[in-house]
């Protein structure tokens, strides 16, 4: 049975499909008193918002607060619980499953223009450059299934190369049923499927012309993850920049997750 789209239902219906799905994955807790909504109510608001393509979690909150959900709490204490729920939402967002083909590709995550470099306070960020020019930040490097689902994730400095990426990504190969990795020219090592180089002397045979058209679901893919605003948004730390991606992954395997 196929999922209904969540950009399609009212609010009000989303909130509870996604709440629903959202309470068995999370963590038992004892509820204070003060906390006027659950933790599957709070993420359920959090994964919508990328849903509408919004671009500020503060005036979406206000906006279901005022005409949906008047129990919320304040914006601060919803941020403060959200961080906290950090390692479970990365934990349900992506899923380990067998796997005979992945790709592989990264996605730039700038926190400030390059010329703001200077005076960014996010300690981790680093300058760094890619096909799309210099980038100051971070790097988001994935293994993306052939139907479109991000299969796992990693952050990773600007400056870092995607090899070295990729080989934390390769951490987990025996648990994804060793799958054969189709990649671009810069994860070229001798093992990963890759394009020739124009000047190789001698060409690979295990590379296939379907290989290179099956990549472009990698870029369909991030494109996806750019219109739901992975890339939008003023970030302070590297925590809020893992829950924004996380977030992000989690409303686009929506589809793809099992219940």
């Amino acid at each position: 049975m196929s999922r209904p789209d969540l950009r399609l239902l009212p609010v009000s219906e989303a909130l509870h499909v996604l709440q629903k799905w959202l309470d068995p994955k999370m963590p038992p807790k004892v509820r204070q008193p003060n906390e006027k909504a659950s933790d599957a109510e709070l993420v359920s608001i959090a994964v919508l918002q990328k849903f509408h393509h919004q671009l500020y979690f503060s005036c979406w909150w206000r906006f279901v607060k005022l005409n949906f959900c008047g129990h919320l709490p304040s914006l601060t204490q919803a941020s403060v619980r959200l961080n906290r729920l950090l390692p479970t939402i990365e934990a349900v967002c992506v899923e380990v499953e067998d796997l005979d083909f992945c790709l592989i590709d990264s996605l730039p995550l700038p926190v400030c223009r390059s010329k703001r470099a200077s005076r960014c306070k996010v300690r981790e960020a680093t300058m760094g450059f890619g096909t799309q020019g210099s980038v100051y930040g971070f790097k988001c490097h994935a293994w993306s299934t052939l139907n479109g689902k991000l299969a796992q994730y990693v952050i990773r400095p600007a400056n870092q190369h995607d090899l070295i990426a990729g080989y934390d990504l390769n951490a987990d190969w025996v648990a994804y049923g060793a799958p054969r990795i189709i990649g671009d020219k810069a994860d070229l090592d001798g093992v990963n499927l890759t394009p020739p180089k124009k000047n190789a002397r001698t060409l690979d045979p295990r590379w296939k012309k379907e290989y290179g058209a099956a990549r472009n679901m990698i870029e369909t893919v991030f494109s996806s993850l750019t219109r739901a605003g992975i890339r939008w948004g003023q970030i302070k730390t590297l925590t809020s920049l893992r829950l924004k991606v996380a977030l992000t992954v989690l409303a686009h395997n929506w589809r793809f997750l099992n219940p």
